[in-house]
């Protein structure tokens, strides 16, 4: 649990460690997305720490990370600088990394940006292009987020992120909890760029070997997309989790760290 100036501001994040102490553990970053913090990460966590040393942070204005000042430029590029700007500060040459929904976005902006920094890419619910139906509900999200508390505006349509028959209701309300203690200038300001992220003109330009998990009952990013993503990344493994909702980091936790460890051990 470890705070860090980072461009200025407090960035909090968290190292974990659990390999032979005689070898020397390549980095994992795991980036979460909109509204989370380290701590979606638990089931990921000791699944990759036996193996790798796991650097989770939560980027600007989540978490335990200083909000930023008025005027801060959010972007997936200056977000995949602030990931840079870290790895710098830890004298970490090159991570592979792991991404939830946005933090797949940043991380594949880090990849273009940054190619010498990236061993790996793992993408896990991260849309390809957003649906224009996903778009229209996004253009109300800012409206709504000035007359909803952040949590309340996370519950109201939980259908686009959870199956609520079939995934686990604690769950659920937990992660409402973590997501509603989210500035909500800091999330009125992310949902204003998001539904106009497109990273299909910077998926061709990845060098490193990359994994795609991707759920199959997602509303904000269908089948289709993924598979999209898979023929525009060269050296790409597409992995479909057909019965799951869109937040499979959580309800698929342990499946999809085992997947990304099957993937990485490959890569050795």
């Amino acid at each position: 649990m470890l705070t860090g100036e980072i461009d200025g501001y407090l960035t909090y994040y968290d190292i974990d460690d659990f390999s032979d102490p005689w070898k020397e553990p390549e980095m994992v970053l795991l980036h979460h997305g909109m509204g989370r913090t380290v701590d979606v990460w638990y089931g990921w966590v000791p699944i990759l720490a036996r193996h790798y040393r796991v650097l989770r942070m939560d980027y600007r204005g989540h978490g335990r990370s200083a909000p930023p000042r008025p005027g801060y430029p959010w972007s997936l590029a200056t977000l995949a600088r602030e990931a840079k700007l870290l790895l710098d500060r830890l004298a970490v040459k090159r991570v592979h990394w792991a991404g939830e929904s946005l933090g797949g976005h940043v991380g594949i902006q880090f990849a273009n940006d940054y190619p010498d920094r990236i061993a790996s890419l793992t993408l896990c619910s991260t849309p390809y292009r957003y649906t224009s139906d996903v778009r229209a509900k996004a253009r109300h999200w800012p409206e709504q987020l000035r007359h909803m508390s952040v949590k309340e505006w996370y519950l109201h349509d939980t259908t686009l992120r959870f199956d609520p028959d079939k995934d686990d209701k604690q769950m659920i309300q937990w992660f409402a909890d973590l997501v509603g203690g989210t500035d909500p200038d800091v999330m009125q300001a992310i949902v204003r760029f998001l539904p106009d992220v497109d990273v299909s003109n910077l998926c061709p330009r990845i060098k490193v070997p990359t994994l795609i998990l991707h759920p199959g009952q997602s509303p904000i990013a269908p089948v289709e997309e993924a598979q999209a993503m898979h023929q525009a990344i060269h050296n790409s493994h597409l992995m479909v989790y057909e019965d799951a909702s869109h937040h499979i980091f959580l309800t698929r936790s342990e499946d999809c760290a085992r997947e990304m460890l099957r993937f990485l051990q490959n890569l050795s």
